[in-house]
């Protein structure tokens, strides 16, 4: 499929890319916005406001004050993103998530050859590093929430952050240029692990997705109970299979398995396998049916 075809049958997808910037960051950020206006919040709205990872920290740190103070607003988006996972799958991730959706553009839209492109075949191996990296980033949280590495460890997610380097690269674009002084070593490795190793060279440019993002991998596993509890997920079907493999090298979320069925741990629900491979169907009901 040419780069034209993708972007055609995937118009609406990559539409909805545009609309979670304008949602959720800043000089816009209108959904935190709106929100901050209707309760009289007078904070600057930007991305920082849905922090994807703070409320997890805080949950498995054992900080349930912070769930329910001033910051009541970025945990209650947090958790809506993971229960809504249960009944319609991952959409944020798939569909609005900004960090996500720029790591994937620039993948998709630099024109490098597959075989420059890093990819793991696998869905086991890489859904073992995904939640060993939850395993890790839950360790970290319960360290600093329960005092004791704090000192060491209490910045360490916030230093290497994705969504702050999106947050400052769209500040200084919309003239903030202040915001330019936030490089740093950790930065730094950010950049060249979210947009370069993860992004530009890696097969589907998600790889802070599958890997670092905790809300992302908490995400996958309510998607992996509500499809077996009946809800929305993508099927494969056998008998509409030509083995094409077309569906695997556009799975941003390297979740289609050998036999090509999904791994839910992994599928965001983007349908891109649905647009190249009449063998693909969104179901919901208790069928049998991938994993």
């Amino acid at each position: 499929m040419t780069p034209k075809e993708t972007l055609i049958r995937n118009r609406w997808r990559y539409s909805s890319f545009i609309v979670g910037f304008f949602l959720f960051v800043a000089p816009f950020a209108i959904l935190t916005r709106a929100v901050y206006y209707i309760v009289g919040n007078s904070a600057d709205p930007t991305l920082h406001s849905i922090c994807f990872r703070m409320p997890i920290d805080w949950i498995f740190g054992g900080r349930f004050y912070s769930i329910l103070g001033s910051s009541w607003f970025m945990a209650a988006f947090a958790f809506g993103v993971i229960i809504s996972s249960i009944f319609i799958g991952p959409a944020f991730c798939g569909w609005l998530c900004p960090v996500g959706a720029f790591s994937e553009t620039i993948s998709r839209v630099v024109p490098i050859p597959n075989r420059y492109r890093l990819r793991i075949n696998d869905t086991k191996l890489t859904t073992s590093m995904r939640y060993g990296f939850l395993a890790g980033f839950i360790l970290v949280a319960a360290l600093v929430g329960y005092d004791l590495a704090s000192d060491q460890l209490g910045s360490i997610c916030c230093r290497y952050c994705p969504s702050s380097m999106l947050q400052n690269f769209s500040s200084a674009l919309f003239g903030d240029l202040s915001a330019l002084e936030y490089w740093h070593s950790g930065s730094i490795i950010t950049l060249l692990l979210w947009l370069i190793a993860g992004g530009l060279f890696m097969s589907g440019g998600r790889g802070w997705c599958l890997f670092f993002c905790p809300l992302g991998a908490i995400s996958g596993l309510a998607h992996k109970v509500g499809s077996r509890l009946g809800f929305y997920r993508v099927e494969h079907e056998n008998g509409s299979c030509t083995g094409c493999n077309k569906c695997k090298d556009l799975c941003p979320m390297w979740a289609i398995k050998e036999d090509r069925s999904v791994e839910r741990g992994l599928c965001v629900n983007c349908k891109e396998c649905m647009h190249v491979c009449n063998a693909y169907k969104l179901k919901r009901g208790k069928n049998s049916g991938g994993s």
